[in-house]
């Protein structure tokens, strides 16, 4: 079998990927990935990727969900600092915009591919501290309930037929 013959696209971001790249079962369906990232995205909500019969996904619709934050960083980033920043969210698919200014870290991303808790995940993992005051704290806890809200509301749930 040729190469090109054994990929499939990943339902989360439309790459063509190796079928077996990342792969899971579900709904005994055959899914492969570029990332893990794709993949926990889809695994979290699958049907914001390929919806139900008869009914479409938004992501097969090709909708996007542009999200804008301002995320307040625990300290001023050296010029290093933010090339290291910037280069690790440029990494992360989804991320449409960055912009760091001081202390502050304005970013653009696509919802169906990326949350703000995922993107905050990533800073701790470079060793960039986020404020820590309880109104930073309580803005972030805002923002990540009210992305899983949305989320939710739009993943695909099945029709229901009435007798």
């Amino acid at each position: 079998m040729k190469a090109a013959e054994t990929q499939v696209k990943d339902p989360v971001c439309g790459m063509r990927v190796d079928g077996y790249q990342n792969e899971i079962e579900y709904l005994q369906m055959h899914f492969a990935f570029c990332s893990q990232q794709c993949k926990e995205s889809f695994m979290a909500h699958p049907h914001l990727y390929i919806g139900h019969p008869g009914q479409r996904a938004p992501k097969q619709e090709g909708q996007e969900i542009i999200k804008k934050r301002r995320i307040r960083l625990g300290t001023r980033l050296s010029s290093e600092g933010e090339v290291i920043l910037v280069d690790a969210l440029r990494a992360i698919m989804g991320v449409r915009e960055i912009k760091v200014d001081g202390d502050l870290l304005e970013i653009s991303y696509d919802l169906l591919q990326v949350t703000a808790a995922q993107i905050e995940a990533l800073l701790g993992e470079i060793g960039v501290r986020l404020g820590e005051g309880w109104g930073d704290r309580l803005r972030r806890l805002f923002v990540h309930d009210s992305e899983e809200w949305e989320i939710e509301s739009l993943e695909v749930t099945p029709l229901r037929r009435w007798r």
